[in-house]
């Protein structure tokens, strides 16, 4: 977990400026800061060590390279010795070549003159950018993009989802850039690494699927197994289950409203007493609950929509290691919503038969309207919202997020997996047998989610409680607590940005 900030200006901005937008990224990275500001190209990088040294940071380099991210298989593709050593030859020749790696990554890059910049096709990492005729500001975060607009600009008609959709953002001129692609000079100039490459479906019998993935993940999960200690986001839930099933003493954290759901008594079935030593449980109330939901808000600038990342900036506080497993991604990459079983494919489809991303989808499937849904989901669901709200949370208490289920082998083979293995009479079968390795039926506990229970810490939040329209009242709660945050002046406007034609 690292921080990046590339500025490029045609005048000459104040220092203290810069360093002051960067300062806010000091908790992404707060072993080192580093920068380098010259011919109006401000860059820099916040630097959060997790196994590594400043040994290359220490050499002289004709290029300043912002690197944010892990390669977790730097050893097999040639002589480095470290990932950093593997993303700097890459950026330096042929940014493609990234794509023999996998792992999340987000780099900046200049040379003096020139400006280029991507982040990972999984949509791990984000860089956030901001253009107009005078200035170009790349970074990892939204906040330090607006000390340099004031007063930020918001549509007003923004709709708010959990985090943000695709490469939204509620602020104009303020946009994510495209995964898996690298820009130049503020405009997308190749791809490096695309997921759409990575669909190949394949077909097979389910006990290949089963032997498969077992393998990968096996694999995946010892790859990416750090050598310092770490801590797994723990809800006995199938996805955190088998994580656990293959992770060596990790510190544990479970958080619930209190009061509500029993998890720690649930806990107590799929823990040893050793492993219950590990467990940090944090009950949070109705009012501690709208506190935290404020300051998911004040601290990351955004319009937060989902009583989940409540849950995990809870966490995020509580943790005390650097690395915090996940296990963001497993539900729309094998089909773990119910509703995925109710749907009618042959006959309709939940997206827009107009959007450019449900007709690459479609594309990309052979006009499978179930593989299509599942994908954009995950654009929708995981790239655009809950792993943007995942990093920065993570992010802004100094810890990396790894989350073995967007592993770039994971996400392979899930991609190619037969639809009737991830859609079938129950939801994620394969991961269920996985689970059931370890543990039986009688452990699985449906899924839960916050909503009902944040319906609670409503009147801490000045919303009146009505018995009808719940969603429109926490939307609501969201707006209000966006809009008076003291932290930022804005100014609201009837504005609409659109969707880069081709893209999404």
């Amino acid at each position: 977990m690292c921080g990046i900030l590339l500025v490029k200006s045609k005048q000459e901005l104040p220092l203290e400026l810069h360093l002051k937008a960067l300062s806010i990224l000091k908790s992404r990275g707060p072993d080192r800061t580093r920068y380098q500001y010259e011919n109006g190209i401000f860059i820099a990088q916040a630097v959060l060590h997790i196994t590594g040294t400043d040994d290359y940071y220490k050499n002289k380099h004709t290029n300043f390279l912002a690197y944010n991210g892990e390669i977790y298989n730097y050893k097999e593709l040639g002589n480095y010795s470290n990932d950093i050593e593997f993303v700097d030859d890459c950026v330096n020749s042929n940014a493609r070549a990234l794509a023999r790696g996998w792992g999340p990554w987000a780099w900046a890059w200049t040379n003096g003159t020139t400006v280029r910049y991507g982040a990972d096709p999984q949509g791990e990492k984000t860089l956030y950018q901001y253009k107009d005729k005078d200035i170009l500001i790349v970074c990892s975060e939204v906040a330090p993009i607006l000390e340099y607009i004031t007063p930020a600009k918001v549509r007003g008609n923004y709709a708010t989802r959990h985090w943000t959709m695709l490469e939204q953002t509620p602020y104009v001129g303020i946009t994510r850039t495209i995964p898996g692609w690298e820009y130049t000079n503020g405009t997308v100039s190749q791809p490096i690494d695309m997921l759409w490459n990575w669909i190949k479906p394949q077909s097979c019998t389910y006990q290949e699927a089963q032997e498969q993935f077992a393998s990968i993940w096996k694999q995946t999960l010892k790859t990416m197994t750090p050598s310092c200690d770490y801590a797994l986001t723990y809800s006995c839930g199938l996805d955190s289950s088998i994580i656990l099933s293959h992770l060596d003493k990790p510190k544990l954290y479970a958080t619930n409203m209190q009061g509500k759901d029993p998890i720690v008594d649930h806990i107590r079935d799929f823990l040893s007493d050793e492993q219950m030593q590990r467990l940090h449980h944090l009950a949070i109330d109705p009012e501690q609950w709208a506190e935290l939901f404020t300051k998911v808000i004040k601290r990351t600038r955004m319009p937060v929509q989902s009583w989940s990342f409540v849950g995990q900036w809870a966490i995020a506080q509580a943790c005390d290691q650097r690395v915090l497993f996940t296990g963001a991604g497993a539900d729309e990459l094998f089909g773990g919503y119910d509703i995925y079983q109710k749907l009618n494919y042959k006959n309709n489809s939940p997206y827009s038969v107009d959007s450019p991303l449900w007709r690459w989808c479609m594309d990309s499937y052979d006009q499978h309207a179930g593989q299509a849904t599942l994908l954009a989901d995950y654009w929708h669901q995981i790239s655009g919202c809950d792993i943007r709200g995942v990093d920065a949370i993570a992010g802004a208490h100094g810890i990396e997020a790894r989350n073995p289920f967007l592993a770039k082998p994971v996400m392979q083979f899930a991609l190619n997996l037969p639809f009737k293995y991830k859609v079938g009479t129950v939801p994620k079968p394969l991961i269920r047998d996985l689970f059931l390795e370890r543990w039986t039926e009688s452990h699985i506990w449906p899924k839960k989610g916050f909503s009902g229970h944040c319906n609670d810490s409503l009147p801490y939040l000045n919303v009146s409680i009505s018995d009808t329209d719940r969603n429109t009242q926490w939307r609501d709660a969201v707006i209000g607590s966006f809009y008076t945050n003291p932290n930022q002046p804005l100014l609201k406007t009837s504005l609409e940005k659109t969707l880069p034609t081709g893209v999404f």
